[in-house]
C-alpha cells in the first residue's frame, strides 16, 4: 500500500509540463500526479489551504468549494482534497499571530490516515505550495509517520520525499523529479524523534501551557525521559496514566479533525481569524502518548496486593524492541537476565534486600545514577515477585519516587 501527501498552494497558474521520473516521461500540470502515475500510487492526499476560499467563509462551505476548485483545475478524479487552515497574508491568521494549527492539522489528519489505510510506503512531495506549507507540512508528515511506526511496532515502512526541478513559465520541460530523501524509518529513528522534543526542559514550560489541566507535565516528560533511557517497568506501569492523559489531550486536538472541523473561526470584513489556538507541543504530546499507548497495549500485567506486575520476559522484549539505542537496550537485557537468576518468593521482595541480604537505608528512594544505569532496575525502589514460573517486576508503593528521578 502506497500513500503520497502533497502540500500545494494555488493550483490555477499549474501548467501543463512533462516530467520526469524513475526514467519515465509524464505531461502533467502538477508533479504529485506524476508520481502517481509513474510509481502506481494506491491514494493520493492534496493538502490545499483554507486561504484558497474567496471571500472567507466557513470552514465546511469553504471545504467544498475548494475541493471542488481543486479537482476541476488540477483535473483530479480519486485523489483526495483535503483543506487545511494555514495563515495567508492579512486576510487568514491565528489570533495569536503564529501558524501552528496548519502544522497540527496536517500531523493529526495524516496520522488518522495512516491508521486507517496502514501503508508500507508513504510519499510525500514537497513540490508545490508556497514558502512555509512544505516545509511545515513535511515536518508534521514526519512526525505522523514515526508515531505510527512506534504504535504499530513495526518499522517495515519506507519514507520517500520528492521535489522537482524548478519550472520555468513556458517552458515544457522535461523536468526531473528527484528523491530527496529515501529510506526505511526504524524504530530506533522514529523512538528518538518522537522523544526528542522533551529531553530537555528548556520547552516545558511551553508544554504545561499546551496541555493545561488535560495531563500531569510532570507525567509527560517522566515518560519520554523513561522511553528514551529504557526504563520499561515505568512505561508499563503507567499505562492507565498514559491513556488517560491520551484521551484528554485526543478530546482537545481532534477539533482538527477534517471530517469534524470544530475550531471557532471569527470573519470580519474578508478577514478569518482562527480563534481557537493550539501550540504546536500538543502535536509533540500526542505524538508521544500515542507512540507509549501502542507500545504497552500488548503488555499483560498481573496484580498482587493492589499493584502491577510486569513480567522480566515482556520488559526483554520491549527493550529489543523499542529501546533507543544497542547500547541501552544491552544494559536492559543483561539486567533482566541478571534478575532471572535471582530466586525469588511468591510475596513482594525488594530488590536490595535479595541482592544484599539486608533492608536498605533509603527504601523507596531511587539513586539517579543507579536508576539509569540498571535500565530502571534500581534497588531501593524495584520490587520482585515470583508466579507461575515467572518473574514480576513492580515499584510497589515508590511509583512517585521513580516519576520524580525521571522529570
Amino acid at each position: 500500500m502506497k500513500v503520497l501527501f502533497a502540500p500545494i498552494g494555488d493550483p490555477k497558474n499549474y501548467e501543463q509540463v512533462n516530467y520526469i521520473i524513475d526514467s519515465k516521461t509524464l505531461q502533467t500540470n502538477a508533479s504529485f500526479k506524476a508520481i502517481e502515475q509513474a510509481l502506481d500510487v494506491d491514494d493520493v492526499i492534496v493538502y490545499a489551504g483554507l486561504s484558497l476560499c474567496k471571500p472567507p467563509k466557513d470552514y465546511n462551505t469553504c471545504f467544498e468549494n475548494i475541493s471542488t476548485d481543486v479537482k476541476q483545475k488540477l483535473n483530479l478524479d480519486k485523489e483526495k482534497v483535503i483543506v487545511a487552515p494555514n495563515i495567508f497574508g492579512s486576510k487568514f491568521i491565528q489570533a495569536d499571530r503564529k501558524n501552528t494549527l496548519y502544522y497540527n492539522f496536517i500531523y493529526y489528519n495524516t496520522l488518522k490516515i495512516l491508521e486507517e489505510e496502514k501503508p508500507d510506503e508513504v510519499y510525500i512531495d514537497i513540490t508545490h505550495g508556497i514558502n512555509y506549507m512544505p516545509l511545515l507540512a513535511t515536518d508534521a508528515i514526519k512526525l505522523a509517520t514515526y508515531t505510527y511506526v512506534v504504535e504499530k511496532g513495526e518499522d517495515k515502512l519506507r519514507l520517500t520525499i520528492f521535489d522537482s526541478e524548478p519550472v520555468i513559465r513556458g517552458n515544457p520541460g522535461p523536468y526531473n523529479i528527484d528523491k530527496v530523501f529515501e529510506g526505511k524509518v526504524y524504530m530506533r529513528q522514529a523512538v528518538l524523534f518522537i522523544v526528542t522534543p522533551f529531553l530537555s526542559s528548556e520547552n516545558k514550560s511551553n508544554v504545561k501551557k499546551a496541555v493545561g489541566k488535560t495531563c500531569d507535565t510532570d507525567l509527560i516528560y517522566s515518560l519520554a525521559n523513561a522511553l528514551f533511557s529504557g526504563i520499561f517497568p515505568y512505561i508499563v506501569l503507567s499505562r492507565d496514566e498514559v491513556k488517560k492523559c491520551l484521551d484528554g489531550i485526543e478530546g482537545e486536538i481532534k477539533v482538527l479533525d477534517h471530517k469534524d472541523f470544530i475550531v471557532k473561526i471569527q470573519l470580519d470584513n474578508d478577514v478569518l481569524t482562527y480563534k481557537t489556538v493550539l501550540p504546536i507541543e500538543i502535536s509533540y504530546v500526542h505524538s508521544l502518548l500515542t507512540a507509549i499507548n501502542g507500545i504497552v497495549r500488548g503488555i499483560n500485567t498481573i496484580n498482587y496486593g493492589g499493584s502491577e506486575w510486569v513480567s522480566l520476559e515482556d520488559i526483554e522484549s520491549l527493550a529489543k524492541k523499542f529501546s533507543s539505542s544497542e547500547t541501552i537496550s544491552a544494559v536492559v537485557r543483561n539486567e533482566v537476565d541478571k534478575l532471572k537468576s535471582v530466586k525469588v518468593g511468591e510475596s513482594p521482595q525488594l530488590l536490595a534486600e535479595v541482592l544484599d541480604g539486608e533492608k536498605p537505608r533509603k527504601k523507596c528512594s531511587a539513586d539517579e545514577r543507579n536508576l539509569f544505569a540498571h535500565g530502571g532496575f534500581e534497588k531501593n525502589v524495584t520490587y520482585l515477585l515470583g508466579k507461575d514460573g515467572k518473574t514480576y517486576v513492580s515499584y510497589v508503593d515508590c511509583k512517585g519516587e521513580v516519576k520524580n528521578h525521571l522529570k
